[in-house]
């Protein structure tokens, strides 16, 4: 977490687990006794390994052949968009491939919704694919509590995309 030079204001770093575990996990294999703060961090990153897992293997968590047959696509017409920014999808590992989650469907269904959605992926372009993911799913004060998957299919398109870049800009949850 980095601190802005306004006094009273909290600026957030938005890494991804992955980044910051392997600054931090790399000294725990050193051999030496751990200090008590390198073994709590190595306990959040497993817990958070859990939680993706847990997240990831969820029945709303489609393959890229699911995701395809859901919105009448090939499964290689979903992965260039995936490619290009306008879907969202979370990796889950390399033998297993990519997990859409299943409320993008909805919001990119008609035209409308579907430029608002990926303006919001624009505006996230530069944050990892979990932090994304926490935008897409949890409650801004922004959009007066609703989450941005809720804001977007209630057709608030400009709103989510200012509080994406908002998030994007590393003040979580916005004015």
């Amino acid at each position: 977490m980095t601190t802005s030079s306004k006094p009273g204001s909290e600026r957030h770093n938005h890494r991804d687990p992955e980044e910051l575990e392997a600054k931090h996990v790399g000294s725990l294999d050193s051999g030496a006794p751990a200090p008590a703060i390198e073994v709590a961090l190595a306990g959040a990153y497993a817990r958070a390994e859990a939680g993706k897992i847990e997240i990831l293997s969820r029945p709303d968590m489609l393959t890229g052949e699911q995701f395809a047959q859901r919105l009448g696509l090939v499964r290689a017409t979903v992965n260039n968009r995936r490619v290009a920014g306008k879907l969202f999808a979370l990796d889950f590992g390399t033998k297993r491939g990519v997990r859409y989650p299943a409320w993008q469907c909805e919001l990119i269904e008609e035209t409308a919704g579907r430029e608002s959605f990926e303006s919001v992926m624009r505006a996230l372009a530069t944050v990892g694919a979990w932090s994304r993911y926490r935008f897409f799913t949890r409650a801004s004060p922004s959009l007066g509590g609703s989450t941005p998957v809720e804001a977007l299919k209630r057709g608030h398109g400009i709103e989510t995309v200012k509080a994406a870049e908002t998030w994007a800009s590393g003040e979580q949850g916005g004015a």
